[in-house]
């Protein structure tokens, strides 16, 4: 805009100096013509009046005559450049330019001199042994015209300022239209679409206007994918069970989701921050480390022993440089498995209990049976003693194994849902181990409602309650007691079976439902129990929708309680 105005004021000069040039040079011809006029009257004089002179007389009336005549002033000097005519002249004005001429060698001259503090235009020449002067005030192209100049300097003026406010009216026209396109171009990014300024599709600045809103709208459209993919990019890693860091080149975390946070078992801030704020293990620490330096994807199984015992599997992913910029350069992604390292031990020690818990019966089988074919099958009394400890060991044997196939099949078997009785499945498991609460002088207090019934499978059902009475009676007290209590709780039944025997140190409560778990090896052995029986009533209990807990006091007793629901789906 300023260097529109800066043209404008640049016109105005322009046709201001011009105008002025334009009439000075006219000025200037009229002016040489005075002088050319002036000239020929000159010779006119030299034709009419100078045959008349003489050299001691001059024709002074016929000078004055003359002069009135052609309107021009006639001064003439003598030899010794007096003024003779006329007489009250003015000599003192004239007599340079006299001295100037005769220092001369032209005959004849026309210029410009002053008289009495007028300009004046002169022709001067020499008739021996006179020096003539002819001279008249010297006029302007606009002084005989002063009127009709000064209306013609008007006419300029006001020509050159129409001119200009013409100009300016146009830029300034242009120049709201541009300030109108400007700030809708300031516009252009803002969350807000940009709004049409509505210019006429005569104006300059209309195609501009145009192209303005479609890249407005283009870059609207652009914007909101943009910001759409984020969204979907953030809910899809916040919701991904595999913590996710996301790095950039130099090491600090841009991105992460809440699984990365729990993994690491610490809050994670939003803000950009170096890894090393995140990650107090060293293990993991160096993997990432070594990713950024070597800029090649790495893995391992890091082992996290705070605030627990964790394991994570790591992979941290190098991504291959982009023609531009890239926000993310490292994606580290934690996976927990710590579930699959306590499966395999878990599997790990189950073959191993296996193989004790068959190995001690066989061995006792085994080793008996060879006594007996030895010899020992003749005495009568070693005999029977031998028998009964192999049918003992069969019997284990037998159990472990009906055990380890009701474990391995407590999750493969379909349900087979049909209304079960409770009390009437306790009452009659109850009955086949009526010569166990004899030998102990337990007391059984049955604290269920006849009509308590559940939508279950029965088979599993019934499984999970002899085990749990199984083990209310094996580890019981002498003379002890074993309640059984059932209650409704919402669309729920809990069972609670309650004795009063051994109890369970806190320390081994934990893993009492793991399998071949025993609190005391040696005694369990003594009962008979295999070390899988709380194990498959976990197992069962999960397979029915349910859950099973634990209370335990060592010396005073133990209740372990199964939530089931009243239907199954």
């Amino acid at each position: 805009m300023k260097r529109i105005k800066r043209i404008g004021w640049l016109i105005f000069g322009v046709i201001t100096v011009g105008s002025a040039a334009i009439i000075l040079f006219l000025n200037q011809r009229y002016v040489a013509e005075q002088q050319t006029s002036l000239a020929q009257q000159g010779q006119l004089l030299q034709a009419q009046v100078l045959p008349q002179l003489s050299t001691t007389k001059l024709p002074q009336a016929t000078l004055k005559k003359w002069q009135q005549q052609q309107k021009v002033h006639v001064a003439i000097f003598d030899a010794q450049n007096q003024l003779v005519f006329p007489v009250a002249g003015p000599q003192a004005d004239l007599i340079d330019s006299v001295v100037a001429f005769q220092n001369k060698t032209a005959t004849s001259k026309s210029e410009q001199i002053r008289v009495a503090g007028r300009a004046q235009t002169a022709f001067l020449f020499s008739q021996k042994p006179w020096t003539l002067v002819l001279y008249t005030p010297q006029r302007n192209l606009w002084q005989p015209f002063w009127p009709q100049g000064l209306h013609l300097l008007i006419a300029v003026l006001g020509l050159s300022g129409l001119s200009v406010l013409i100009f300016y009216g146009y830029t300034r026209w242009e120049r709201q239209s541009l300030q109108r396109v400007q700030q809708q171009l300031a516009q252009v990014g803002t969350p807000r679409s940009t709004p049409a300024v509505l210019l006429r599709p005569t104006d300059h600045y209309f195609t501009l206007e145009r192209a303005v809103i479609q890249v407005d709208q283009q870059l609207q459209a652009q914007t909101a994918l943009a910001q759409n993919e984020q969204q979907n990019f953030d809910r899809f890693i916040k919701h991904l069970t595999i913590g996710v860091l996301l790095l950039d080149e130099t090491g600090n975390v841009v991105a992460h989701n809440p699984a990365a946070a729990t993994m690491l078992a610490q809050p994670l801030s939003i803000q950009p921050h170096s890894y090393l704020n995140d990650v107090h293990n060293f293990a993991l620490s160096r993997l990432i480390k070594q990713g950024l330096t070597k800029q090649q994807s790495q893995h391992a199984t890091v082992k996290l022993v705070q605030p627990q015992e964790r394991y994570l599997d790591v992979n941290v992913v190098w991504m291959k440089a982009q023609p531009v910029p890239a926000t993310y350069q490292v994606a580290v992604l934690l996976y927990d498995i710590t579930p699959v390292k306590q499966i395999q031990q878990m599997q790990l020690d189950f073959v191993s209990n296996v193989s004790h818990e068959l190995k001690t019966p066989v061995t006792s089988i085994s080793g008996f049976t060879e006594t007996l074919l030895a010899g020992a099958q003749n005495e009568p009394a070693a005999r029977q003693e031998f028998l009964e400890i192999i049918a003992a060991e069969s019997q284990r044997l037998t159990a472990l194994i009906q055990d380890i196939i009701a474990l391995s099949r407590g999750q493969q078997q379909q349900l087979q849902v049909t209304t079960v009785n409770i009390k009437q499945v306790v009452q009659n498991l109850l009955v086949p181990l009526q010569q166990s609460i004899n030998d102990k002088q337990l007391t059984i207090q049955l604290n269920i409602a006849t009509t308590a019934q559940l939508q279950t499978d029965q088979r599993k059902f019934e499984q999970v309650v002899k085990n749990l009475l199984i083990n209310g009676l094996a580890y019981n007290r002498i003379a002890g007691q074993l309640i059984i209590t059932g209650e409704k709780i919402g669309p729920q039944w809990r069972l609670s079976f309650t004795d009063n025997g051994l109890g369970i140190a806190a320390d081994d409560q934990a893993r009492i439902f793991e399998r071949f778990y025993r609190v005391d090896k040696a005694r369990s052995h003594h009962q008979g129990g295999t070390g899988l029986g709380l194990a498959i009533v976990k197992e069962l209990v999960t397979t029915l929708g349910g859950q099973v807990t634990l209370k335990s006091q060592l010396g005073v007793g133990s209740t372990f309680t199964i939530e089931l629901p009243e239907s199954i789906q």
